[in-house]
């Protein structure tokens, strides 16, 4: 009897020991499960918090892009209305200065004139000569080329009148516009050993400008120029429908008496400067032209510079015939 109770107690507790071992295993799955639901959840939670986090960093970022972007806009608006304001004030000014530029083109015959060797002026003075002059960025690369035929010379002694005619031509010297050449016309009038430019013919040929004045003092140069020399300001007013544009060249000075050598040849030049200030629809720019001038001649070279002194452009005498 003791040998079955004893069995039975070691059955027994064989049974509770499985079953102990059982819910062991049982409750350490549980724990397993609960501690990868828990690192699961901790993760979903982190990564949950990592995108709210990432997205309300977007939408902050994207509210500080608009309000920048706003800002920027707004002053650039108000650059925009700044602008205006200056160019209606700079208009303003230049109509107001474009009212006191009296006509000061002399007026001349019209019958043909031959000019004596003793009234040559800084431009050419024979009829039917040819002058190529080449433009060249401040690199000095060619932009562009112009031929300047002299068509006629009318007038007198007292005063007469050299009536040009200019063909626009691209870096190569070729026309612009082969079935339509562009052709500008402009004239110069010498009274008294002084030389005025008329431009008022200039725009004559371009398309689309019907509706076009002109007027001003002319640029005067003293046949009898000399070193040291002041030149009288100049002043020009164009009127192309509603577009005003008003030039000025102040402060002119001989500078000296040089040697200038271009492809033309070597010529013996006045060098002569002037401040420049031009007015149109508003925009204004200042500078200097720096030009050498040689009697019989005209222009042999010349150089524009903007108001800090750097280097635009360059326009020198190719041919001379």
């Amino acid at each position: 009897m003791k040998t079955v109770h004893l069995l039975f107690a070691v059955v027994t507790f064989s049974v509770i020991c499985v079953n102990a071992n059982a819910q062991l295993n049982r409750l350490n799955q549980a724990v397993q499960r609960g501690v990868q639901r828990g690192v699961e959840t901790a993760v979903e939670k982190k990564a949950e918090e990592k995108a709210e986090e990432a997205v309300t960093n977007a939408f902050d970022k994207a509210d500080a892009e608009r309000a920048k972007n706003e800002e920027e806009t707004e002053k650039a608006l108000q650059q925009v209305v700044d602008m205006m304001e200056q160019m209606q004030q700079n208009q303003a000014e230049a109509d107001a200065q474009m009212a006191t530029i009296p006509e000061a083109i002399p007026t001349v015959g019209s019958a043909p004139y031959t000019p004596s060797e003793s009234e040559y002026a800084f431009f050419p003075m024979k009829t039917g000569s040819v002058q190529v002059f080449v433009s060249k960025d401040n690199k000095g690369k060619v932009t562009s080329q112009a031929r300047n035929t002299i068509k006629a010379i009318t007038g007198g002694k007292d005063a007469f009148a050299i009536e040009y005619e200019s063909e626009i031509l691209d870096d190569m010297g070729i026309p612009t516009d082969k079935d339509k050449p562009l052709v500008l016309n402009f004239r110069v009038v010498i009274k008294d050993g002084l030389m005025y430019l008329d431009m008022k013919g200039l725009f004559g040929a371009i398309d689309g400008i019907n509706d076009m004045q002109a007027s001003g003092t002319g640029l005067k140069i003293p046949s009898n120029l000399a070193v040291g020399q002041t030149l009288e300001d100049a002043n020009t007013r164009i009127r192309i429908g509603f577009i005003n544009c008003l030039t000025s060249m102040t402060e002119g000075k001989c500078l000296a008496i040089e040697d200038v050598k271009v492809d033309a040849g070597t010529f013996r030049c006045h060098k002569v400067s002037y401040k420049t200030n031009a007015t149109v629809m508003g925009i204004r720019s200042e500078g200097t032209v720096i030009t050498w001038y040689a009697k019989g001649v005209g222009t042999v070279k010349s150089e524009s510079y903007d108001k800090n002194g750097k280097l635009l452009a360059t326009t020198e005498l190719k041919s001379n015939s």
